[in-house]
């Protein structure tokens, strides 16, 4: 099975993205963690990086998993998986965000504890990634946790998914596809804060049913030939999109993006499947994952250290984007890469291809 290295890299800005967002954008009633001189609606829109991940990541998992590849396999062997996957990093961010939090509480006395983000029933649903498995609501003890939870729903959905999709036939595709731009804009308008829309699964499933039928219609494509210019062309609706605040439209661009970087032709795949972009790209999920343990250490130790205060914002970002990104590599071959590989022999295929042979 080929990896779409600039998709993996595409993975790292998607992130990045989002750190934008909680770094450089006041929201929520607090004010920008950083100030660098310069505002921007690219650093407000971060919040379409999930939204990018969404797509992203049903395009990945349909090309890897749909039974039309030739390469069938059951249900469990895809949930054990997905599991070795996401679960080791999401725990240990949490269980680290969860003792950081109660020894903030008990030294500040600020009483966050038994709050709506901080409450014992929302820290057992997210132990078990079910604290998204809603339209939307708010945010949790490791509050970026709730994509990965929404995420968590789509596997365990993943064959209703594949079966609702169309196949072969290219106008039932984008005509799906089509709906579920629609349905995305209806969301849009009918939220306060266009896609902004955290802890739930609004978002999700039509970006993730997005993304099974990218894939379906590449697979169609097969033979497509007029890629080698559009994911620039794709990049410019998503600056539109933004431009304009149509996030909505973003999600288009983002989808021609993943489709035509996927052909590995286009003159921005090449750029995007530099090496250290793609090895970035694959820690991706723990710069996500694990952004809020040295941001909240960094808020606390500033406000201890006044001469880190008063260093530049854009020094300050670039010291804990140093740091962030130290961790999540830290994170990645400590917790994500050796649990992954030992759930997998445990529990996976692998292990019951060694009972297979063993019979």
């Amino acid at each position: 099975m080929p990896q779409f290295l600039p998709l993996t890299s595409l993975r790292l800005f998607f992130a990045l993205w989002v750190l934008c967002r909680h770094w450089l954008y006041s929201y929520e009633g607090y004010g920008a963690l950083f100030d660098i001189g310069v505002s921007s609606a690219f650093f407000d829109r971060g919040y379409l990086g999930v939204d990018g991940f969404f797509v992203l990541s049903g395009f990945i998992l349909t090309y890897n998993y749909d039974s039309s590849s030739g390469m069938r396999r059951d249900w469990s062997e895809f949930i054990v998986a997905r599991i070795a996957r996401i679960y080791p990093a999401y725990i240990v961010c949490l269980c680290v965000m969860a003792v950081a939090v109660v020894g903030y509480d008990w030294v500040t006395r600020s009483n966050m504890l038994g709050s709506v983000n901080y409450s014992a029933s929302g820290l057992f649903l997210e132990l078990f990634m079910l604290s998204a498995w809603r339209y939307a609501g708010s945010g949790g003890w490791n509050d970026v946790g709730w994509s990965v939870s929404a995420e968590w729903f789509a596997y365990v959905c993943f064959p209703i998914f594949l079966f609702a999709a169309p196949r072969l036939n290219p106008r039932r595709i984008l005509l799906a596809a089509g709906c579920m731009f629609a349905v995305l804009a209806i969301i849009e308008v009918t939220s306060p804060d266009h896609l902004s829309l955290s802890g739930g699964l609004a978002r999700l499933v039509p970006e993730f049913m997005l993304g099974v039928l990218l894939c379906r219609l590449r697979r169609v494509w097969i033979d497509y030939h007029g890629y080698r210019w559009a994911a620039l062309l794709s990049t410019a609706v998503c600056a539109v999109g933004i431009a304009l605040h149509a996030d909505t439209l973003f999600v288009l661009g983002a989808a021609g993006m993943i489709l035509s970087l996927s052909y590995g032709k286009d003159a921005l795949a090449k750029i995007l499947s530099f090496r250290l972009l793609v090895f970035l790209g694959e820690i991706s999920y723990c710069i996500y994952i694990v952004q809020r343990i040295p941001q909240y250490f960094f808020r606390f130790g500033r406000s201890r250290f006044p001469y880190v205060a008063d260093m530049p914002g854009a020094m300050q970002a670039l010291l804990l984007l140093s740091i962030t990104i130290a961790a999540a590599i830290l994170l990645h071959f400590t917790v994500e890469k050796p649990m992954r590989s030992w759930i997998n022999r445990q529990f996976g295929a692998a292990r019951r291809r060694t009972q297979l042979k063993a019979s």
